[in-house]
């Protein structure tokens, strides 16, 4: 039986993945997934506002982030520059660990229902998500952003210094693990390298070395983290970290003349990866997401 032009564009409507046609009325589009019974991926809940670069966003995810089962992630453009909107943006979203693992393949947001929609499909793992990441393209802009998939709008730190983990790697199979804390108020970079993910056994360097950060989305930006002083290099919170002429800790600003007002504000995001030489092996860590520890008024 040949079927008529509406039903086929009934049958294609119902086969998209994501809200069904908005509402005339005017409603947001909030009220317009109320009103015709949310997503296929589950129940709406809000993750809140995100602020990258000079774009605001409203994010909301679809559904519960577990492996194997496909979610989506919802974002609209609150505010930006005059004369953009959301057609202009490339959008890319995954999902990660608390150690900035990455937890799901960069999805492109797609215009739908009036925002952009992104599916995700998270893959299996012994840490679960906690967070969703943008990352923005546009014109001379590639930077990121993130949001606890809990719906809290900021994370709570779990690290023992409040920073970012990561893990890294040598050539010979030796893995470690790194926290590295970006502080707002002056933008100084404090970095711990240590044995275990309970951060309770060093893995030292000679005092004389040097561990690079690379800023990834920032074209590559690199800076040089080296100790505090040959005496105690101390952190700041003071504790001493020397043992036996070598130390797990480095900084940056180490030396007179360096500029790190950039990396200054509440609002710096960044991908990063490390990498350090040691004995003539070079050691590299996953890239991660870097977001400042924000010191309160």
């Amino acid at each position: 039986m040949k079927r008529t032009l509406p039903t086929l564009a009934l049958l294609a409507l119902l086969a998209s993945c994501g809200e069904e046609p908005a509402l005339d009325g005017g409603q947001t589009p909030e009220q317009d997934v109320a009103a015709t019974g949310g997503s296929g991926h589950g129940d709406r809940h809000a993750l809140g506002s995100l602020k990258i670069s000079d774009y605001e966003f409203s994010v909301a995810r679809y559904g519960t982030f577990e492996a194997g089962v496909e979610g989506a992630l919802e974002v609209h453009l609150v505010s930006g520059p005059a004369g953009k909107s959301q057609s202009d943006l490339n959008l890319f979203v995954w999902v990660e660990d608390q150690q900035g693992n990455q937890l799901s393949a960069p999805s492109k947001a797609q215009p739908e229902g009036g925002g952009l929609h992104s599916h995700v499909m998270t893959r299996a793992s012994e840490n679960p998500p906690v967070r969703a990441v943008l990352r923005l393209r546009v014109d001379d802009i590639d930077s990121t952003g993130s949001l606890p998939l809990d719906g809290h709008g900021h994370e709570h730190s779990t690290t023992p210094h409040g920073g970012a983990q990561s893990r890294f790697r040598g050539p010979d199979g030796t893995a470690g693990h790194l926290e590295l804390k970006l502080h707002d108020d002056k933008g100084d970079l404090e970095l711990w390298l240590c044995k275990d993910d309970h951060f309770e056994q060093p893995f030292d360097l000679p005092l004389d070395a040097t561990v690079q950060v690379n800023f990834i989305d920032k074209g590559g930006r690199t800076v040089e983290l080296k100790v505090r002083n040959s005496t105690q290099n101390e952190d700041e919170s003071g504790a001493a970290s020397i043992r036996e002429g070598q130390t797990n800790y480095f900084i940056y600003p180490s030396a007179e003349g360096e500029d790190s007002t950039w990396l200054m504000g509440a609002d710096f995001q960044s991908i990063v990866q490390i990498s350090f030489d040691l004995n003539g092996a070079s050691y590299v860590s996953e890239e991660f997401s870097l977001t400042p520890h924000v010191h309160l008024p």
